[in-house]
């Protein structure tokens, strides 16, 4: 340690703004990952909305105009039941449920199916191919595949910057630390914030189905 610390004083001399250089990176490389994670839940949550639009959009153009809509309205609520109950958890793993597809195939079956006149009918279809889309946003978003390497090089160029700290700092140990440990508070707070939301449907903050599990008792179920 000694002789490390001998080794040392021969590195003096670099001058406080060089910690600028790693520490502007990093501000820069923290921006772009933050950016690319808040827009992903950004559109996380539009899926969700416009998956409970569509639900909505079908409700209402069953129930208003005259048709038995008993068949549409427990067929929507099989499927809510089976994002709610199964493919929620499934995203979490960035999976999806058979069963909620099966759901959905036969929701667009009971809309195509029923008799009615060729323009409600249209509009009923498109409600569902809505549906569709938005359900498949949502499960693209949820196995969508991180890029380690951002995480990565955040990480790398913190440290480096740790490092800078240091070096403009060797000959004042305790203003060293100090600049150190501001910076790693600092570093710590952004990172770990942008982390707990980085799968947008996964814990610890994820975006719940509590949306689409209220409509459940707008639907019967036969």
């Amino acid at each position: 340690m000694p002789r490390f610390a001998a080794h040392a004083q021969d590195w003096k001399g670099v001058v406080p703004p060089f910690v600028g250089v790693p520490a502007t990176l990093f501000g820069l490389l923290m921006t772009f990952l933050s950016q690319d994670v808040w827009d992903a839940n950004r559109r996380a949550h539009q899926a969700v909305a416009l998956e409970r639009e569509q639900l909505a959009t079908l409700s209402a153009l069953s129930s208003n105009n005259g048709i038995d809509s008993d068949g549409i309205l427990s067929a929507i609520h099989e499927y809510v039941e089976a994002v709610v109950g199964l493919e929620w958890q499934a995203m979490e793993a960035g999976g999806q449920s058979p069963e909620t597809e099966a759901a959905l195939n036969k929701l667009n079956a009971a809309v195509s199916g029923a008799k009615i006149g060729p323009s409600f009918q249209r509009a009923l279809i498109d409600a569902v191919i809505g549906l569709r889309s938005a359900r498949d946003q949502r499960l693209a978003i949820a196995s969508a595949f991180t890029d380690d390497r951002k995480w990565a090089a955040v990480l790398i160029i913190a440290f480096i910057t740790q490092i800078a700290l240091a070096v403009t700092h060797l000959d004042r140990p305790k203003p060293q630390l100090l600049a150190q440990a501001i910076f790693a508070a600092a570093a710590i707070v952004p990172i770990s914030l942008v982390a707990s939301v980085n799968d947008p449907y996964s814990p610890p903050i994820a975006i719940t189905s509590d949306q689409l599990a209220q409509l459940l008792e707008h639907f019967p179920h036969k």
